[in-house]
């Protein structure tokens, strides 16, 4: 096995859904050391979920076989059971080393979903599992083993991280599975509320502990930010942080909430004719500028992961058209860290105040440079830290929703971008949001300052960001 690739097969009761992800991800990220294959104990064809949410991070399975294991026809080094009944009823294949890792079952978790768009969240999340499986492989399937172990007999197959499989073979290789997930329904929660309220105040009083919410002691008050405006307009706002009244006049009602940090669209030097996406459209606000600068012939595409966000910016198209006579934007609903975007399409991805709220960050900037054509840009307003915070505010819902608690280090920022492929990678820290906020005396930010040592100000901790990068 060390000198040529191992043949690894996953096995599934229906090889529809969960094996048929884990061939795709071994072909694409491990198929220079391991030669995957597919199959079920009873197969029953593709699933065509299953497939989509694999098209959204690049990989096309639409053209694998539903097979069982005689008809692929070779000798297996490893065969992975990745659901519990194909464990359950596992073949014999003699000279294979047999490991479990149990996956839970996206259409039996998508059973009582309204719709594909409600339940592709299960089939993305079980999907991020696999991967994170697969990126292990093949260091976590030499590991020694009993010199009996061959097959599926009785007290042999293994169970990678022991009895509780799945959980415990994800808390080794992605400890954070579970709390990444967590923190998006937290966010998605605290989103759709402003959404369809205009305003923090229903959500206010709460704290992040963990994976849980858990309510505390506080004041209702109307968080500010980018997690929604109390003592200011959401107008105030963008023209402290560089909106011209130009660009607002193209925006329709109810498309600016306040949910701004910056100007993205300004760096972008956007031009007639491009395509754009932009990370966390919200109510489209920026979506519907960059729209008026792409004109006519150019596109914009808003992703957001909260359904009411999406209802809400698709609403406000028809006010941007009448204002504007255009109609080159849509709005998808998707995760930013799996884009519902095809490879090399984008000229320009912008995002306002958003990639803080990821818990993979790392899987954003993939995404980011996966869905840009060569030679295209990148161009990020966003929160970042010139110093650690305490441990107070990171653990501050409201703060994580303000876009404040999820954010990292400005060189971190940078070196995600870089660690993407991205080069060209500029950096300019801006104080006008901060100190808007505090001149505001802002809810949210006098809550940090409330946690902060004695005498210390927001600023000496928080920046506004602006990130350009480039594609090569």
């Amino acid at each position: 096995m060390a000198a040529e690739r191992m043949r690894v097969l996953f096995l599934c009761t229906g090889n529809s859904c969960r094996s048929q992800m884990a061939e795709g991800f071994a072909r694409a990220l491990r198929g220079d050391r391991v030669e995957a294959f597919s199959a079920g104990t009873n197969p029953h064809g593709l699933n065509p979920l299953a497939v989509r949410a694999m098209a959204e991070v690049g990989i096309d399975i639409s053209k694998h076989l539903s097979r069982r294991p005689e008809d692929i026809g070779v000798a297996f080094d490893v065969v992975v059971t990745v659901c519990d009944s194909a464990h359950e009823s596992c073949p014999v294949f003699p000279g294979a080393r047999v490991v479990h890792v149990g996956f839970d079952d996206p259409p039996r978790l998508a059973r009582g979903a309204a719709s594909d768009d409600e339940a592709m969240q299960h089939y993305r999340r079980v999907r991020d599992e696999i991967r994170a499986f697969v990126e292990t492989i093949p260091d976590s399937l030499v590991a020694p083993t009993s010199d009996n172990c061959c097959g599926c007999t009785p007290g042999c197959c293994e169970e990678i991280g022991g009895s509780d499989n799945r959980a415990s073979a994800l808390s080794l290789m992605t400890p954070t599975v579970v709390e990444q997930d967590a923190v998006r329904g937290q966010v998605r929660e605290g989103y759709a509320r402003i959404a369809a309220t205009g305003s923090w105040s229903s959500f206010s009083g709460s704290s992040f502990s963990g994976s849980s919410l858990t309510e505390s002691a506080g004041s209702c008050c109307a968080g500010g930010g980018c997690c929604g405006p109390a003592t200011f307009t959401p107008e105030q706002l963008a023209q402290a942080i560089g909106y011209s009244a130009g660009e607002l006049e193209v925006v329709p009602e109810g498309s600016n909430m306040g949910l701004s940090c910056g100007n993205p669209t300004a760096i972008a030097a956007l031009r007639p004719g491009e395509t754009v996406l932009d990370l966390g459209a919200g109510g489209g606000f920026d979506c519907f500028i960059a729209g008026s600068k792409v004109g006519a012939t150019g596109r914009v595409i808003g992703v957001d992961m909260t359904p009411a966000m999406i209802s809400k910016a698709r609403a406000n198209i028809a006010g941007y058209s009448v204002q504007t006579g255009l109609s080159n934007v849509e709005f998808r609903l998707g995760e930013i860290e799996h884009l519902p975007v095809a490879d090399n399409t984008v000229d320009a991805v912008i995002s306002n105040c958003v990639i803080n709220l990821s818990p993979s960050k790392k899987h954003v900037w993939q995404e980011i440079a996966r869905v840009l054509k060569p030679g295209g840009r990148v161009a990020v307003s966003d929160l970042a830290l010139l110093r650690p915070l305490p441990d107070a505010v990171r653990a501050d819902l409201e703060a994580l929703v303000g876009c404040v608690a999820g954010a990292v280090l400005v060189e971190e920022m940078r070196a995600l971008a870089e660690a993407a492929g991205l080069v060209e990678v500029r950096l300019q820290s801006k104080s006008e949001y901060i100190d808007a906020m505090t001149s505001w005396e802002d809810p949210l930010y006098q809550r940090i300052v409330a946690a902060l040592p004695n005498g210390s100000r927001v600023s000496e901790f928080v920046t506004s960001l602006d990130v350009t990068a480039v594609k090569p």
